[in-house]
């Protein structure tokens, strides 16, 4: 198998949880008439969904694991593809990011530390338009599928939900700096405590679950190796998710309270 060659950035989280919400995979038929999608179509939804999608919500659980140590966080999060989003730390082995909000609309982001009470401010100088967000994430799309063999492997269940399941292989030594969890719109970049900052990772394992119905990513897992052999498991998946459009239009602003010392 081919691999993508990276270097990780560092996170320390420190916590157990147990996997749920996964039945097992359901394969097509061998000769190849039940349907079966085009797998690279498959992982473009990833970055484009479907256009009946008009928004999501649900909770998110994030896990990196060495075989012997767990850690992991629990996040909130609600979408309106492609400029709204809104996180909220629920659970996390760190205590002071509990509470942790990230909030994004057409005019910026911000990042809210409760704990320290600190806010992290960015405007755009103009605003973001939709349409033009998802023209730039299908071109990606596009890229992305050039660098990949991708292999359909049929259905599973994630969050009661059918998701189509691909296994995606670098096709060549492609290098990229840090590693992109592309389930929930969000770049994650973590390890356990013990993993070396600088290190040379290989990723040897990725697979990605896409939701049928609306084309949206709802788990991927990825295993990387490092120099010693060692095997780290990153995982991210929806735990429940909800399409349905009754978000409120509140939930995605933000304004610091007033006692918040922000940074622009």
């Amino acid at each position: 198998m081919d691999r993508q060659r990276i270097a990780l950035g560092l996170v320390v989280l420190a916590a157990t949880v147990t996997l749920a919400g996964c039945s097992a995979i359901s394969i097509p038929g061998a000769d190849g008439t039940s349907g079966e999608p085009d797998p690279v179509d498959v992982f473009e939804g990833a970055f484009v969904h479907s256009d009946d999608l008009e928004a999501v919500s649900g909770e998110r659980t994030m896990l990196v694991s060495d075989g012997e140590a767990t850690t992991s966080e629990t996040v909130a999060v609600a979408e309106r593809p492609y400029v709204e989003y809104r996180s909220e730390v629920l659970e996390s082995a760190v205590p002071d990011r509990e509470g942790d909000v990230y909030v994004s609309n057409a005019t910026g982001s911000w990042w809210y530390y409760p704990d320290s009470n600190v806010v992290h401010e960015y405007r755009a100088d103009e605003p973001y338009d939709s349409d033009e967000v998802r023209a730039a994430r299908a071109d990606e799309a596009d890229r992305q599928a050039d660098l990949y063999d991708v292999e359909y492997l049929g259905t599973e269940t994630v969050a009661d939900r059918e998701a189509h399941v691909v296994d995606v292989t670098a096709a060549n030594e492609t290098v990229t700096e840090g590693l992109s969890l592309l389930v929930g719109d969000t770049e994650f970049v973590f390890a356990l405590e013990t993993v070396n900052p600088e290190a040379e990772l290989e990723v040897v394992e990725q697979r990605l679950w896409i939701d049928v119905e609306y084309d949206y990513p709802l788990r991927e897992e990825v295993v990387i190796e490092d120099d010693d052999g060692t095997e780290y498991l990153l995982r991210e998946w929806f735990e429940s998710v909800d399409f349905e459009d009754d978000v409120d239009d509140e939930t995605f602003v933000f304004e610091p309270p007033a006692n918040a010392t922000v940074h622009e």
